[in-house]
């Protein structure tokens, strides 16, 4: 969040249990209600949820699999087997070399 909180807005939002933490997820889902307010609704809510959900199984489904990129170029994509993810996150290069 780029607003900076002032004292009033500080004391008001810790008497009624809203943590400085929250005010940028109001801000990035909330729905402008005037120049210069947002009010998250149940809509907003339900929407926000709905699309951390889809993250949240994108995920789940993409566990395991990793993304090679060299010279800011994606060269390769795979699911790494059991034995190939150990063997890098150990830092273990690969025991022989393919002839370039």
């Amino acid at each position: 969040m780029s607003a900076r909180l002032s004292r009033h807005a500080a004391i008001r939002a810790q008497q009624r249990g809203i943590r400085e933490s929250d005010i940028p997820v109001i801000v990035a889902a909330g729905t402008p209600v005037d120049d210069d307010s947002l009010l998250l609704r149940a809509r907003d809510v339900d929407r926000e949820i709905r699309r951390r959900k889809q993250e949240i199984s994108a995920l789940e489904r993409l566990k395991g699999c990793r993304v090679v990129i060299a010279n800011q170029t994606v060269v390769t994509v795979y699911r790494a087997s059991a034995k190939t993810e150990k063997r890098l996150l150990r830092g273990a290069r690969p025991a022989h070399r393919h002839a370039a």
